[in-house]
């Protein structure tokens, strides 16, 4: 949301911004349609919760992860502090 903040600064009018997502959680739609109800919106697929960690459930996970390929490099981490040391 600090993007269009940042496009309204710069006299960009709220109903020319289009904000183009894959997939937004229910929680996310309601509170950009409150915050900036003039704005745009276009996605592919809404899903209706998120967790404690805010991923959107059911989702596709971390989608920053999946894109580049961490996603078994950061479980694989996550694995190695669970071994004793004993």
């Amino acid at each position: 949301m600090m993007a269009i903040r940042v496009l309204l600064d710069h006299d960009v009018l709220e109903e020319n911004i289009l904000l183009l997502s894959l997939l937004m959680a229910g929680t996310g739609v309601h509170s950009l349609a409150y915050a900036f109800p003039k704005v745009n919106l276009l996605t592919t697929a809404v899903d209706p919760h998120i967790n404690e960690l805010y991923y959107v459930i059911p989702g596709m996970g971390n989608f920053g992860d999946r894109y580049y390929g961490t996603e078994a490099v950061a479980a694989c981490n996550d694995s190695s502090n669970d071994e004793d040391d004993t």
